[in-house]
């Protein structure tokens, strides 16, 4: 099997890294943390950031070139200068949070939500499917860590990660509708657990292994380890493929494992293109 390691891409200490985004339209790399409610864009190696003063799930390039993120009390477009609230989460708890999401090729923003606190893990989480046009739909419940989510390339495929489940899951996808069916295991995770994930060009899945320190490339097909990739702290939660070929594997951690290397960014050469991002279509809500 290939391996390779991965090297400190930012040494800023995130307390739960998650969610790196490589848009090839403008040359940012971003990802958020989570507990921090932070969203860090990196561009020709100069890094901003810009505080949401709530949790932020997850950060997502819209059309309009800002962001749309999932905070604690809904949706948000996220700018250099504000944020501003498009979708009150009515279906969230007060013990829930968003957790990754994802926006499909046709600008529809998929987002999970997970239960807040530890104590709270037997309540679980939910599925849902938000765009501007038809609001927010409830896709499936019964969820405990929604995670990971990616699409084929040709859109007809789309991959989901419960990480309590330790498995990845294939739907088939209704590109024009924003429907799923067909649920079925296509991938079993035996060590570690499954955190984000990304796919690319060769229908190839990138992994985050949680308590591993390691990221696997694995095959749909076959449901094996192509490829890892070892990241020098232990719980390594997403990655992304990105950079002016697309080729370069972005990786964030969480940073509160105790060690040294915990909480930062990572990259790593991979040798094979990512797909082009999608991008939240916010043509309603056009901020200046």
């Amino acid at each position: 099997m290939k391996q390779l390691e991965a090297q400190l891409e930012e040494a800023i200490k995130c307390l739960l890294g998650e969610g790196p985004c490589y848009d090839e339209k403008t040359g940012i790399l971003s990802w958020v943390d989570i507990k921090t409610g932070t969203l860090y864009k990196k561009k020709e190696g100069r890094v901003t950031s810009i505080q949401t003063g709530q949790y932020l799930g997850a950060a997502v390039p819209a059309d309009s070139g800002n962001y749309v993120g999932v905070l604690t009390t809904g949706i948000y477009l996220i700018t250099d200068k504000t944020i501003h609230k498009i979708y009150t989460l009515n279906e969230f708890h007060d013990f829930q949070r968003a957790n990754d999401a994802k926006c499909d090729a046709e600008g529809r923003l998929w987002l999970g939500s997970m239960p807040l606190f530890e104590d709270d893990m037997d309540k679980g989480g939910n599925l849902y499917c938000y765009s501007m046009k038809a609001g927010c739909r409830l896709m499936f419940g019964g969820t405990k860590i929604s995670n990971g989510m990616a699409w084929s390339r040709d859109g007809q495929i789309m991959y989901y990660i419960d990480s309590a489940r330790k498995q990845v899951d294939a739907f088939d996808y209704d590109m024009q509708n924003g429907m799923i069916g067909n649920r079925r295991k296509v991938i079993e995770i035996p060590v570690g657990v499954p955190d984000g994930m990304t796919i690319d060009e060769e229908g190839m899945l990138w992994i985050a292994l949680w308590g591993t320190g390691s990221v696997g490339r694995f095959c749909p097909i076959t449901g094996k380890m192509l490829e890892r990739i070892i990241v020098p702290t232990l719980n390594v939660s997403s990655c992304c493929l990105g950079g002016p070929e697309g080729d370069i594997l972005y990786i964030t951690t969480s940073g509160e494992g105790g060690g040294n290397g915990d909480g930062f960014l990572y990259s790593v050469h991979t040798g094979v293109r990512g797909l082009p991002v999608n991008r939240f279509d916010d043509r309603k809500w056009i901020l200046q």
